[in-house]
């Protein structure tokens, strides 16, 4: 899950500037595909912002924060053991076989490659909504664990206070969800007064821009959970008699695993951010649409 970035990368200007242009879009073009996608990600926006605000409030508790880390990387443990990320990773591939598809069938620019394209990640969105959905109870259990793991805990809390750690949390997640309505916002008013194809275009170009921000992510990750097995290791070797010598040092190295992700986490985001303000440039930057009745009914 894509956490949001500490900062808003996207000014409030922006989101001025299209609110106007969004407002008054007929019903009619509720049933356009590329709407439809558009709607998808920004509810995939707004749930991974939400999401990543819950994860944030879990270390705001009044345990000691050793453990409630240790307690978090075990839940995210629980998440990657899902068949989510696998089923996510099948929709990615899917849909681009199916743009690639459309690419192939029909020429540049034509209403029929754009109206494929857009069923295309309007189905990719329905793909991600279907394997969320079958996640949902496994996800559910993966949180009621930790909620048991880290009532378990011995008192503490967060070392710059209770307030000040949910308040971060809050204003983190207000910055993040205005980051994906503004995205939206611009979406819609470029799928309505801007040059389709252009616009489609902007979406191919922030995926090529976010792939290696997401590739540099995922090693950092998996370089993680590398170091932690390897400090688990070591610490059964440091400690064949177990005892609590040994639940000490393996509680310490998942704390350890999980500030390692946070910290790649956190290195990842100003790169998605300046993808996401990139894409919202090059939608603005689109010329307008030759026939904006045609374009936005497909």
């Amino acid at each position: 899950m894509t956490p949001p970035p500490r900062q808003l990368s996207l000014p409030l200007a922006v989101l001025a500037a299209v609110l106007g242009a969004f407002t008054g879009l007929a019903g009619a073009q509720c049933s356009d595909p590329g709407l439809q996608a558009a709607r998808g990600a920004y509810r995939n926006c707004a749930s991974s912002a939400t999401g990543a605000f819950q994860d944030e409030l879990d270390g705001c508790l009044e345990r000691d924060r050793t453990c409630v880390d240790a307690c978090r990387t075990e839940q995210q443990d629980c998440r990657d053991g899902t068949k989510l990320g696998a089923d996510l990773a099948a929709c990615r591939l899917e849909l681009e076989a199916s743009k690639e598809r459309c690419r192939d069938r029909f020429r540049v620019g034509s209403n029929r490659r754009e109206a494929c394209i857009d069923r295309a990640q309007a189905a990719g969105f329905r793909c991600r909504r279907h394997a969320a959905r079958g996640a949902r109870r496994a996800l559910r259990d993966c949180r009621s664990s930790f909620t048991q793991c880290a009532s378990a805990c011995a008192p503490g809390g967060p070392p710059e206070g209770l307030a000040a750690c949910r308040e971060e949390a809050r204003s983190v997640h207000q910055a993040a969800l205005l980051e994906c309505r503004t995205t939206f916002q611009v979406t819609v008013s470029g799928r309505v007064n801007r040059d389709v194809t252009c616009v489609q275009g902007c979406g191919d170009a922030r995926e090529v821009c976010n792939a290696p921000t997401r590739t540099i992510l995922d090693d950092a990750i998996a370089g993680c959970k590398a170091q932690r097995n390897a400090d688990v290791a070591a610490c059964r070797a440091a400690n064949p008699g177990g005892g609590s010598a040994l639940e000490e040092c393996i509680e310490a190295a998942q704390a350890d695993a999980f500030t390692c992700r946070a910290a790649a986490l956190d290195a990842a985001a100003p790169g998605f951010g300046a993808c996401t303000a990139a894409n919202v440039g090059c939608i603005r930057a689109c010329p307008p649409a030759e026939r904006t009745s045609d374009r936005a009914m497909p």
